[in-house]
């Protein structure tokens, strides 16, 4: 007889849209829904936690002490991710932290130590490496069919005005950053996934708006170690959605649009690969969670790790010192690989 699967507790911290996805992700697993939930708005956590019969706490460190979990999810603002990895690491718990993975890279490092002094699994949540078409896209890709990458472009339109969307991302100390450490991350992270190396210079501009303490608008020229170039255009003023990458190789090129699918261009022809997906945030969720569950048991899952979330949290904070200075800005290399 085979014996019953030893349950897996998964705590989550943060009660608001991505709370919500990951709830979601936990309730369609075989973990079924959240063991606790924390937010420091009781009443949004009692919300998510209802159809579980799961706790709610306001104190994420109560959380850790009482509700004997096995792993967190950490979707707090960006400044909070550090101190909960920290004290999550000292409970015991393995931890899957929101993208980005924190505000500086200082702070990324503290994190990995802990948790490697811990023996517990860090994982950042870059939800686009469990997305279908950005899988068949890097599958493409890396077949060598239409030659190597040679460059990458990404276009994201957000709305970032005031009211549209938490108080916390406008504060710089909670958020660290507007457009650029928020949105931006998934389009770099794109950028190294597709272009096969990490952002190692960056020349990047950022504007903002009179009396907001973030920028909402961006532009960068990346290259990456292998000498592959990237643009990133970031924008918010009055333009539709647009979520649409290009990667351009020897023979092809590639063009992945969050509102029209895959395609492939090639002669003069573009000929659809995979269709947009509305539902796409879904099933990404879930097949992230089941990575992140897989390793933190020992079988061997697929997540993106400490050192790659902090490479993209370099590159994001090397537009804003390039901005700043008026200058490209070179990234210290790092140990991480592309996943």
């Amino acid at each position: 007889m085979t014996p019953p699967a030893v349950p897996f507790r998964v705590g989550v911290v943060g009660a608001g849209t991505v709370g919500t996805e990951h709830v979601r992700a936990l309730a369609d697993s075989p973990v079924r829904g959240p063991a606790a939930v924390c937010d420091i708005d009781r009443a949004a956590a009692a919300r998510l936690a209802a159809p579980f019969d799961a706790p709610v706490y306001t104190d994420h460190r109560e959380m850790f002490a009482r509700s004997r979990l096995d792993a967190v999810i950490v979707t707090s603002p960006h400044a909070w991710h550090a101190p909960m990895v920290l004290d999550a690491a000292r409970a015991g718990l393995h931890v899957l932290v929101e993208k980005p993975m924190a505000t500086t890279a200082e702070d990324c490092t503290r994190m990995i130590e802990a948790c490697r002094r811990a023996g517990t699994l860090l994982a950042v949540a870059h939800i686009i490496h469990f997305d279908p078409m950005v899988r068949e896209a890097r599958r493409l890709i890396r077949s060598g069919e239409y030659g190597a990458p040679l460059l990458v472009t990404h276009q994201r339109s957000s709305h970032y005005a005031p009211g549209s969307r938490p108080g916390w991302f406008f504060d710089r100390a909670l958020a660290g950053g507007g457009i650029v450490l928020n949105v931006g991350t998934h389009g770099l992270d794109r950028v190294q996934l597709f272009g096969g190396a990490l952002v190692r210079r960056v020349s990047g501009v950022v504007r903002g708006r009179p009396g907001m303490e973030v920028e909402t608008d961006a532009l960068a020229l990346l290259e990456l170690s292998n000498g592959v170039c990237a643009n990133l255009t970031l924008t918010s003023r009055g333009a539709p959605y647009l979520d649409e990458t290009e990667v351009v190789m020897e023979t092809a090129t590639l063009r992945l649009s969050r509102t029209n699918g895959l395609a492939l261009l090639r002669d003069g022809e573009s000929v659809g690969l995979l269709p947009s997906d509305r539902d796409h945030p879904r099933p990404a969720f879930r097949a992230q969670l089941d990575g992140f569950v897989a390793a933190a048991r020992g079988r061997g899952g697929r997540y993106a790790d400490g050192t790659y979330g902090r490479s993209v949290v370099s590159a994001a904070l090397a537009v804003y010192d390039s901005a700043r200075l008026g200058d490209p800005v070179e990234i210290p290399g790092e140990d991480a690989v592309v996943p």
